[in-house]
């Protein structure tokens, strides 16, 4: 719910600003590949993520002309997130079965967890914060001025995130 409202009300506390600039700008919201990958056990959130997707071409047509809306999706971005702890980064080692030490540091564990993640995608690279950032940048730039109403993959390429 967070993930939708929170949003919601961002873009609406921000369009009053935009409006009275009267100038070209640009918003970036961080949905999930998740919200066209379902899984067991995280159904509210890849839900969430889903009504952002909506949301982001909803603000699109509101705001337009002058206010470009859209949004990245990146696969789980473990490797140099400090979102994963060390104790879930290890519940997730278990769950998938993948060994480790347990002597290992938490940024050890956390890549070996993203470099599990990354053989699941084409280009077997693990998504890094700052290849959500590079989006983002892109996203607000000039060179995404055509732009509107998309939510960007930042996933390696996950064959089962591709646009149906």
């Amino acid at each position: 719910m967070v993930n939708v409202v929170g949003n919601y009300l961002l873009a609406r506390a921000a369009e009053w600003v935009f409006q009275d600039q009267n100038l070209p700008c640009s918003m970036v919201l961080t949905g999930s590949a998740n919200a066209v990958v379902p899984k067991k056990g995280s159904e509210a959130y890849d839900t969430s993520k889903a009504a952002l997707n909506h949301l982001i071409r909803e603000l699109a047509i509101k705001l337009a002309p002058y206010v470009r809306v859209n949004g990245i999706a990146p696969a789980t971005v473990v490797a140099g997130s400090t979102m994963f702890p060390r104790d879930r980064v290890i519940q997730s080692l278990q769950k998938y079965k993948i060994s480790f030490s347990e002597n290992g540091s938490a940024d050890e564990l956390r890549n070996k967890l993203a470099d599990f993640y990354a053989q699941r995608t084409l280009t077997k690279r693990p998504i890094l914060p700052q290849d959500c950032a590079n989006a983002i940048v892109w996203l607000l730039g000039d060179q995404s001025s055509k732009t509107s109403g998309h939510a960007i993959p930042v996933d390696g390429g996950l064959p089962e995130a591709f646009l149906r």
